[in-house]
């Protein structure tokens, strides 16, 4: 019995003895392959790998709206107006229209036609793409600072005119029975090479039936550019006719040269002049005064143009011309003005009018016209 015993505790002992050597052999291999297996590393963010910087983005490729993206990585959709001298009119609709740096705008692309005029006066149509400085059009590259101009569309010779014609009248009827007309027109054509320009200026009235006032300006010029500053005036003249100023008509021709102070969308000034040869029949002269003249002037003239807001526009023109006495002496002509925009097509136009003869000629009767004439004319203009 007691060796039974013995025996039963001898095998509990050899068995207890085993499974702790199975468990410490089992701990010590654990340990030997956590110090030998390195810790496992974190898994990429699989949403960071695929971001893009702005840096990194290309501007859509859209049928409908042209995109812009400045220099400040930001991205605009919207219409492309133009392109004058370095200065973007890109209308966005969240935005309005905006003015914006050529050298500020980082990309560009265009999903209409455009027409853009390089430096060497060549002109290239269809879709454009700015990108690392280049321009793209037609499958060709152009350096961006060979741009010079932009505009919408095809190179249509529509494209290039712009008119416009302010009416003004008054009528009166009672004691006085009056009636006063006046009219501006102008017309315009400009390319990248060339500008031409015509303007009329009239104004009649009649009082009782006896006509007051009468007079009429016709100008025109033609400008060749040479660069994109400096001009030649091959050819200005001047028709003008005022019989109130003893001026049957008066003939002014001559050729100059002209400079672009400023010329960008919103803005135009510029300067020009040049010698003249002046040709005046007087309306009437006293006995023994001869009513022709002819001789030499020169023409000076700058004419400021600018978008004060997006409805109301500022203009101004000055021109004098130096000439001989029998010719009037020095004269000059002021035009300035703003115009309001009512509608796409009309404007509410206020303008004022300034002329001065300094030495006006006598007319048969020896009296001698007032040397200044002012007016100021309310007018409704029509633009093509």
């Amino acid at each position: 019995m007691k060796e039974n015993a013995l025996i039963h505790h001898t095998s509990l002992w050899k068995k207890n003895t085993l499974s702790l050597m199975t468990l410490f052999c089992g701990l010590c291999v654990i340990s030997v392959e956590s110090i030998a297996t390195p810790a496992p590393k974190a898994l990429p963010n699989d949403k960071s790998k695929n971001e893009l910087t702005p840096a990194e983005l290309t501007l859509p490729i859209d049928d409908k709206y042209d995109w812009i993206q400045l220099s400040s990585l930001e991205m605009l959709k919207g219409t492309l107006n133009n392109l004058y001298e370095e200065k973007v009119e890109f209308k966005s609709k969240e935005f309005g229209t905006l003015t914006i740096d050529w050298d500020d705008i980082l990309q560009l692309h265009t999903s209409h036609i455009v027409s853009v005029g390089l430096t060497d006066f060549s002109i290239q149509v269809g879709q454009l793409t700015l990108k690392n400085n280049q321009i793209t059009i037609n499958n060709r590259q152009y350096p961006r600072h060979d741009v010079m101009t932009i505009i919408t569309g095809h190179d249509s010779e529509s494209n290039y005119w712009s008119s416009k014609i302010t009416l003004g009248a008054d009528f009166y009827s009672g004691n006085t029975d009056q009636i006063d007309y006046s009219a501006i027109a102008y017309t315009r054509r400009r390319t990248t090479e060339s500008r031409f320009n015509t303007t009329y200026l009239g104004n009649y009235s009649r009082t009782d039936g006896e006509e007051t006032i009468n007079n009429h300006r016709l100008n025109s010029n033609f400008d060749w550019f040479v660069s994109q500053k400096f001009y030649l005036r091959p050819i200005f003249g001047e028709i003008y006719k005022d019989p109130f100023l003893n001026y049957d008509y008066k003939i002014t021709l001559g050729s100059g040269i002209g400079y672009n102070i400023i010329d960008t969308s919103t803005t135009e000034w510029k300067v020009s002049g040049g010698p003249a040869y002046v040709y005046t029949r007087f309306d009437e002269v006293e006995a023994g005064e001869e009513k022709y003249n002819s001789s030499p002037a020169i023409v000076v003239e700058t004419d400021y143009d600018t978008k004060l807001t997006e409805i109301i526009d500022f203009n101004a023109l000055y021109r004098i011309q130096y000439g001989s006495s029998d010719a009037g002496g020095y004269t000059h002509h002021v035009l300035t003005g703003f115009s309001i925009n009512l509608t796409q097509y009309f404007d509410l136009d206020l303008s004022f009018v300034w002329d001065r003869v300094s030495q006006p000629q006598a007319n048969s009767e020896g009296e001698i016209p007032k040397k200044d004439d002012y007016q100021f004319i309310v007018g409704l203009g029509f633009s093509i």
